[in-house]
């Protein structure tokens, strides 16, 4: 699926602007990979923090578009990832998207399954990078996708646990695929990705002939990655997305900080027995600490819309 590039020979004075550039760069200890992400996704005065959410049963959402603005607004949602369904009208993805941006709210195609890092699955990345775009040339500006968002978690595999090695390889090749794919012709489109926040434990060829770990390679790969750092208080959300932090800092790269709301049997990793005040009240917490200490923190999300607009208060 990879396409080859074109290099055009350059010009004297463009390798001048090109040294001027590493030169500024070099200055202010900017990593150039930092590319899209450190001028868009800063929390600043201009930029606010994302406050996001998933919305996976697109067909039901749209339908009922009022109310699910109703509620995306009254929590001050301005980053939504949404599903792309291709039996749904292209039409109603471009008006949901035209009211979102009129309201203050980016839009991220969303998708994605566990299987998808297989071979034979792969395919169905691509798939949707070319809906994406295949939509985004047919609308105007205020209706476009800013972005595409992966939801990819191979460990919910059986494989996982019988050759791991081997699927963390399709992994890395997935996401790989992915990012290089959507720059095409596309480089201002946003690449995102949700990961958990235990990678530092794997090990993986950072591609300059060394070693790194895997939560370091994805979150320099990726222009945004919304860490899953499923706990139910602000101090273990925090604790738990330390090194991730770290890292993010270290390749200039924004991380948004994702909570759960459904039910779980796993453990407090969920707000479902808290209900939405207290989640609230721990998120204003995790905000109040990252945004005052960390270049990295970008924002948080709730998983999912359908999940925590059934939250008890």
């Amino acid at each position: 699926m990879k396409r080859k590039s074109i290099l055009l020979r350059p010009r004297p004075i463009a390798k001048v602007m090109v040294l001027c550039l590493i030169f500024i760069q070099a200055l202010v200890f900017l990593p150039a990979q930092a590319g899209i992400a450190s001028r868009v996704y800063a929390a600043t005065t201009d930029h606010p923090i994302y406050k996001s959410t998933w919305l996976w049963n697109t067909s039901s959402l749209l339908k009922n578009k009022e109310s699910t603005f109703q509620f995306l607004q009254q929590n001050g949602i301005n980053l939504v990832f949404l599903q792309i369904d291709p039996d749904v009208p292209s039409s109603e993805y471009s008006s949901f998207i035209r009211e979102a941006a009129g309201r203050g709210m980016e839009v991220h195609a969303l998708g994605g399954a566990p299987d998808w890092i297989l071979q034979e699955k792969q395919n169905k990345v691509y798939k949707l990078i070319d809906w994406v775009k295949t939509y985004n040339n047919s609308v105007s500006a205020a209706e476009q996708f800013k972005g595409i968002h992966l939801d990819v978690e191979p460990y919910d595999l059986p494989e996982w646990y019988t050759d791991n090695d081997t699927q963390l390889g399709l992994w890395t090749d997935t996401v790989s695929g992915f990012v290089e794919e959507m720059k095409i012709e596309t480089p201002n489109l946003i690449s995102g990705a949700d990961l958990p926040v235990w990678l530092e434990k794997f090990n993986v060829p950072d591609g300059q002939g060394g070693r790194t770990t895997l939560s370091n390679w994805m979150i320099r790969k990726l222009d945004q990655s919304t860490l899953m750092a499923y706990r139910d208080n602000a101090p273990d959300i925090i604790s738990s997305i330390k090194n991730e932090l770290n890292e993010a800092e270290k390749n200039a790269k924004p991380v948004i900080v994702a909570v759960e709301t459904l039910q779980s049997s796993e453990g407090p990793i969920s707000f479902y027995e808290k209900g939405k005040t207290q989640m609230m009240r721990e998120l204003s917490k995790v905000v109040e600490t990252l945004s005052s200490s960390r270049t990295s923190f970008a924002g948080y999300a709730v998983h999912d819309y359908a999940g925590w607009s059934s939250l008890r208060e």
